[in-house]
């Protein structure tokens, strides 16, 4: 059964958006929020263009786009938060389960003690009194010395929490372990491109990549890229 439901789509492109290829480098986008309609949807769902960014002046979202957000009925980013931390925890434990069948001696046999329980006491009180510091990377970012330009998050979470506090459901457009598995195969090519001393950065410097980011942000999108 195929279901139409209109999504709030965002798209968080990270800094490596600098090396992607720009085939018209003169070509002017009118700004970062796209409507999508067509293809038999009953309601249009958008598009924003979003970073994975905490500067303020990221953040001056239009009335248009509280408007969007709030006529949809899901919000997506690249990744759903809400099943990152158990994705991220069960894929590190396969990882320590399979490094200790690997180096394992060949005389860890099932004893008596093999099933007694430790003391968990202390275990318990250290991770009520930690504050958890995976989870807060990914939420949260905060520099003393940046305090008075950037805020406690990142733009494209505060706006998934917004959809959220609307009562929008949560999706993501990728699947974690899928984005992963990228990953690794991305530091492979990296790690096969070594003699490459430069980055291919369309012959720009990257400080004039990210100045061309923040005026994006700051005029909405309208700007030469």
């Amino acid at each position: 059964m195929r279901y139409l439901f209109s999504i709030f789509l965002f798209i968080a492109c990270f800094v490596n958006i600098a090396f992607c290829q720009i085939s018209n480098p003169r070509k002017k986008y009118q700004g970062l929020l796209w409507e999508i309609t067509g293809n038999n949807l009953p309601k249009p769902s958008y598009l924003f263009g979003t970073m994975h960014v905490s500067s303020k002046l990221a953040f001056h979202l239009s009335d248009s786009f509280y408007y969007a957000l709030k006529g949809v009925d899901a919000v997506a980013l690249e990744l759903n938060p809400e099943v990152w931390q158990g994705q991220m925890v069960h894929l590190n434990q396969l990882n320590e389960n399979y490094a200790a069948f690997t180096q394992a001696a060949g005389h860890d046999y099932i004893s008596q003690s093999s099933f007694r329980m430790d003391d968990y006491e202390r275990s318990l009180k250290a991770a009520l009194s930690t504050e958890p510091p995976v989870v807060n990377s990914l939420l949260y970012r905060s520099y003393k010395t940046r305090d008075d330009f950037e805020e406690d998050t990142f733009l494209d979470l505060y706006i998934f929490q917004a959809g959220r506090k609307l009562g929008k459901a949560a999706a993501g457009v990728e699947d974690y372990y899928e984005s992963e598995k990228l990953v690794l195969e991305a530091y492979g090519d990296m790690a096969n491109e070594r003699k490459r001393k430069n980055l291919d950065l369309d012959g720009e410097a990257i400080n004039n990549l990210l100045q061309k980011l923040q005026q994006s942000y700051r005029y909405g999108g309208e700007v030469f890229v």
